[in-house]
């Protein structure tokens, strides 16, 4: 089941699992968008909605540290987060701890 974070930086987040990205991408072989590891067998794969992005645990909390917003992306940021929040069913007092 998807669990959602906000960073220190308003960034909000995802912890999902290889289904729930297949189930939502399509795509029977996802791989971390940043190092191309197979992510099959994860249960604890990062999805950033600002980035539109998925990543292994690793890559994920690394490109978490080095996001920021930026004032002109603040509308497509929302919507994406949004959107990922209404797919998984997700209500923002939910918020797990990140």
């Amino acid at each position: 089941m998807a669990k959602w974070y906000k960073n220190d930086k308003d960034i909000e987040y995802f912890e999902i699992t290889f289904v729930e990205l297949i189930n939502y991408s399509g795509n029977p072989c996802p791989v971390c968008d940043n190092c191309t590891k197979d992510l099959v067998g994860y249960n604890d794969i990062i999805l950033i909605p600002y980035a539109n992005e998925a990543f292994c645990k690793l890559c994920g909390t690394k490109r978490l540290s080095k996001m920021k917003p930026y004032p002109d992306d603040i509308p497509i940021k929302e919507k994406l987060e949004q959107f990922f929040r209404e797919y998984f069913n997700i209500k923002e007092r939910e918020q797990n701890d990140g």
